[in-house]
């Protein structure tokens, strides 16, 4: 489980892909506890597992679904991902509960700046569309953001100067996918609701 607090940001090393996975290198300044193999870590808001870590890099393998359903499909050398490592039974909950498994790609179709701060208006697949409740909360490539407005196959979030500066979303423009994950409190309860109205229906 993670946080959605992005605790660095990392460099994509080199991807290598074969027989529809990848291997994928991320260099990244040193945490005070090195990264130990097996450890589960974020990357852009997808749990991965490290299975190898040096002190200012490690590598993770993606499997062929990963690669399709979120963006890490679309690494390339050079680029630039949101890191967060696992949480600790005692941490503190800056953000809200992820568990980094994607519930889809979302596309950025506008991004509006109001002085230093971002509003962007995301574009969201239609089976995510329920999930979705006003100042409730989402994941946008690992980062724990506030729904301000849910719209019609959209929704709104802001960014504030501190979250543009310490993640990559700053970075992106509109065009740019990102991975989405709704909350797990909302997913929840939307699938025992369903569960319900099925079996009233017999």
């Amino acid at each position: 489980m993670f946080s959605g607090i992005i605790e660095k940001i990392g460099k994509v090393r080199q991807v290598r892909k074969k027989n529809g996975r990848a291997l994928v290198e991320i260099e990244f300044s040193p945490w005070r506890n090195r990264l130990k193999i097996g450890e589960s870590i974020a990357v852009d808001g997808t749990c991965l597992t490290v299975i190898k870590s040096g002190k200012r890099f490690f590598q993770a393998e993606v499997v062929k679904e990963t690669l399709a359903c979120t963006t890490l499909g679309q690494l390339q050398p050079r680029g630039r991902v949101n890191l967060e490592r696992s949480l600790k039974l005692n941490d503190r909950l800056g953000g809200h509960l992820v568990s980094g498994h994607i519930d889809g790609k979302g596309v950025i179709v506008k991004k509006l700046r109001h002085g230093r701060n971002f509003t962007y208006q995301i574009k969201v697949p239609q089976a995510m569309q329920s999930f979705l409740i006003p100042k409730g909360s989402i994941a946008v490539d690992g980062i724990s953001l506030t729904l301000q407005k849910v719209l019609k196959n959209t929704f709104e979030v802001a960014i504030i100067p501190h979250t543009a500066y310490v993640t990559c979303l700053g970075r992106k423009e509109v065009g740019h996918s990102v991975n989405l994950e709704a909350d797990l409190v909302v997913k929840q309860i939307d699938q025992y609701l369903k569960r319900s109205k099925n079996r009233s229906k017999h």
